[in-house]
């Protein structure tokens, strides 16, 4: 059976560690400098309060700055250069919705140019971010046991695999786990393959009895069903050449079972155990994103892997 692996990318050098330093930099000051400019800009608009007017056109100068250094940073790191320059000339779009509000006499429409620019400033900085992640975990060689990573940057790796297999996907789809993250995957473009041996067909898609049944294989896998069972997935998944293995639990113990865990990564396989492919771009949402911040406080997502 053919093992295609992730995405094939160019070739990059491993950002080096003045230049994450410098991103790490440019990302706080775009937070914090949009946090000022919000807190500022609440005060001298609607209060008349002109004094501070300074203040808040500062902050709003550092957000643009930062997003330009974190595109100048993206370009070097691999990232789309179409996303680049979107995100370069939205600064300049940022701009120009600062000189109106500044310039001209401030009215509704002209505030909400303003504020919806700024807020998409940061928006395209935040997406410059995730991007950079994507392209580092792409080039990141095969897991090494002993090698642990932050959560985000092990969903990052996991989530750069585009032929993902997710177990225990139900006939009876309602808000099982495991159809939700499955329709999503196949919603975002992933080649997503359903495994359950009791059923032929769900979600409308052809079922699978087993990941070796897989046509040219599975890249990754999201383990959902219940915990007894995944040792045997892991065993498959070790036998198969798959290195990319993620448990899925939100509340309860879900689908992780810390003896199979152990027994993978002894082996060599990234596993995940703990948490939702969902709760991480580029297949989160809102909901899940606050899912992943409270489930992180009480250790059901794990902060390293």
């Amino acid at each position: 059976m053919r093992h295609t692996g992730a995405v094939p990318q160019p070739q990059l050098s491993i950002p080096t560690r003045s230049k994450q330093t410098l991103t790490k930099i440019a990302r706080w000051t775009l937070y914090g400098s949009a946090a000022l400019a919000v807190v500022f800009g609440s005060i001298v608009w609607p209060g008349g309060v002109r004094e501070l007017g300074g203040i808040h056109g500062l902050a709003g100068w550092l957000v643009i700055a930062s997003l330009w250094t974190l595109a100048a940073i993206a370009a070097r790191s691999g990232v789309a250069p179409s996303t680049v320059w979107l995100a370069a000339g939205w600064g300049l779009v940022a701009v120009l919705g600062a000189v109106a509000q500044h310039q001209l006499r401030p009215g509704s429409w002209i505030t909400v140019v303003h504020v919806g620019t700024a807020l998409g400033a940061v928006a395209w900085g935040q997406h410059l971010l995730t991007r950079m992640r994507h392209e580092a975990a792409v080039r990141t060689p095969e897991p090494a046991v002993g090698r642990q990573l932050a959560i985000k940057d092990a969903a990052a790796e996991f989530l750069a695999n585009k032929r993902i297999a997710v177990t225990g996907v139900s006939r009876k789809p309602a808000q099982h786990g495991s159809n939700i993250v499955y329709r999503r995957l196949r919603e975002r473009g992933y080649d997503v393959f359903a495994i359950n041996p009791n059923a032929a067909e769900v979600e409308g898609d052809r079922c699978f009895q087993d990941l070796k049944s897989i046509p040219d294989g599975a890249d990754a896998v999201v383990i959902g069903t219940r915990p007894e069972r995944a040792m045997a997935t892991m065993r498959e998944c070790a036998d198969l050449g798959i290195k990319h293995v993620w448990m899925h639990r939100s509340v309860g113990t879900g689908s992780v079972s810390e003896e199979a865990a152990a027994w993978g990564r002894q082996r060599g396989l990234r596993v995940i155990a703990g948490g939702c492919p969902l709760m991480f771009a580029p297949t989160s949402d809102p909901g899940h994103k606050i899912m992943r911040s409270l489930f992180t406080l009480t250790g059901k997502v794990p902060r390293r892997v």
